[in-house]
């Protein structure tokens, strides 16, 4: 039988809708499932805009419409689908922090959208929850200027980072998260004049911290952008960009890069060691690392020796040598570090989590320390700002590695010293509360191997 497609959004609205229900329901990313939407429904760049908004918007803020939501309710619907469900969050999100849309728009535009995909009946409930809401609706809706966080999250950020940095990580400058690109073959001011010609709508600002990063908003596919056929830039996190420079990778050095994923930092590693290093990428899924060869070749970085290894660290190092002047772990983790671009993940994390991860990190610095020579340096980086990720782990591989040493001065200018527990914070509180974009938060502990 052939598979009936789904119709084509026609509007905003109804694209970001759709785009709920599959984070959600289906456990899809939200980046991911609104671009494939994007491009389906082929809508005007301001039609594009106000449904990223929305999509982040709602998932920044989830519990907080969904409490409002559950408020007007009369009694439990079990009619409710998920794409009801999903247009009531979302015209919810609207009517509370969109200030700019008409209420009558928002309401009759969402009630239209599910009479033509759950019939009248369904539409009919739609409106009546949306009239009690939109009674109640605030005279000056503003942005919303924090991400809601579950209970559990909150605590644990909170004894992570104190209030004043959890404070930091949670403001939004923004209601949309920026494209950051990396510099890789022209300097980052000669790129961004460049970028600026071409796209002249969009908004083009250099990374506070990182030299090569530019944030992008409003400037469509980074695969379309001029530039990156002939390998001008890469896409990467700011954050991520910091990592890779904070080990100060030197030319002709052997280097690890353990949990390379699809080789961002393998890439910034190479461009740091030069053709006469060593440069291997390590990861346990053999399909990412297939393409990091490509990539090397795209921003012309082919001549740099590269070997990758499909290997399971947290059980072992798979035969490979104890001679490494520097071994990046890029640990495996929770990823809270990246909530403000990723809300979805609030959806899916529990409690027990952090403990979890945190010991499957520390089983793959085991493994990692044995690649370390004489001398050379141990880095451990995790994209999350939780205890049981960063300084936990630490602590208990320091007690079981005495002849690794802790390094307490910063290995770059980029950055600040660790803080009194050996730990480099990476955040938004390295940066000033008038950029628009900061770097996800991240934690970073380098030890040194003794002779």
């Amino acid at each position: 039988m052939k598979k009936t497609q789904a119709p084509v959004p026609k509007t905003a609205r109804c694209l970001a809708a759709i785009v709920i229900e599959r984070v959600t329901d289906d456990g899809a990313f939200a980046s991911r499932a609104l671009d494939a939407e994007l491009k389906r429904a082929g809508l005007e760049p301001r039609d594009n805009a106000l449904a990223t908004e929305i999509v982040y918007g709602t998932l920044r803020v989830l519990p907080v419409l969904d409490e409002r939501i559950v408020q007007v309710l009369t009694r439990a619907d079990a009619r409710t689908d998920g794409f009801v469900k999903a247009t009531l969050r979302t015209a919810t999100y609207q009517l509370l922090h969109l200030g700019r849309l008409p209420t009558h728009a928002i309401v009759d535009e969402c009630v239209s959208q599910v009479r033509e995909r759950r019939g009248p009946k369904l539409a009919g409930f739609v409106n009546a929850v949306l009239r009690k809401l939109a009674g109640a609706r605030p005279p000056d809706p503003q942005p919303p200027r924090a991400l809601a966080l579950p209970a559990w999250v909150h605590e644990s950020l909170l004894q992570a980072l104190g209030p004043e940095r959890l404070a930091r990580l949670l403001e939004q400058h923004a209601s949309t998260p920026a494209l950051c690109l990396r510099a890789d073959r022209q300097a980052r001011a000669e790129l961004q004049a460049q970028l600026t010609a071409a796209q002249p709508q969009a908004e083009i600002r250099p990374t506070s911290l990182s030299p090569l990063g530019l944030n992008l908003r409003r400037s469509g596919s980074p695969r379309a952008l001029p530039g990156y056929r002939d390998g001008a830039f890469s896409v990467q996190e700011e954050g991520a960009q910091l990592i890779a420079l904070a080990i100060a990778a030197q030319p002709g050095e052997r280097i690890a890069d353990i949990c390379a994923g699809h080789g961002g930092k393998t890439t910034l590693l190479a461009r740091q060691v030069g053709s006469a290093g060593r440069l291997i990428a390590v990861d346990q899924d053999e399909r990412k690392l297939d393409a990091i060869p490509d990539e090397l070749r795209r921003i012309g970085l082919a001549d740099v020796p590269l070997e990758t290894h499909p290997i399971d660290m947290s059980v072992g190092t798979g035969g490979l040598p104890a001679d490494f002047d520097r071994v990046l772990v890029d640990a495996p983790c929770t990823g809270l570090g990246t909530v403000l671009r990723r809300p979805e993940l609030l959806l899916r994390l529990r409690p027990e989590d952090p403990a979890r991860m945190g010991q499957l990190q520390l089983s793959i610095l085991r493994s990692a320390a044995q690649l370390v020579k004489p001398g050379g340096l141990l880095a451990y980086a995790v994209c999350s700002p939780t205890r049981e990720e960063g300084p936990d782990v630490a602590k208990a591989f320091v007690a079981e590695h005495p002849g690794f040493s802790p390094v307490t001065e910063p290995l770059s200018k980029l950055l600040p010293p660790p803080d009194s527990d050996g730990v480099l914070r990476i955040g938004s509180w390295l940066t000033s509360s008038e950029e628009t974009s900061a770097p996800d938060a991240y934690q970073l502990v380098v030890w040194r191997r003794l002779g």
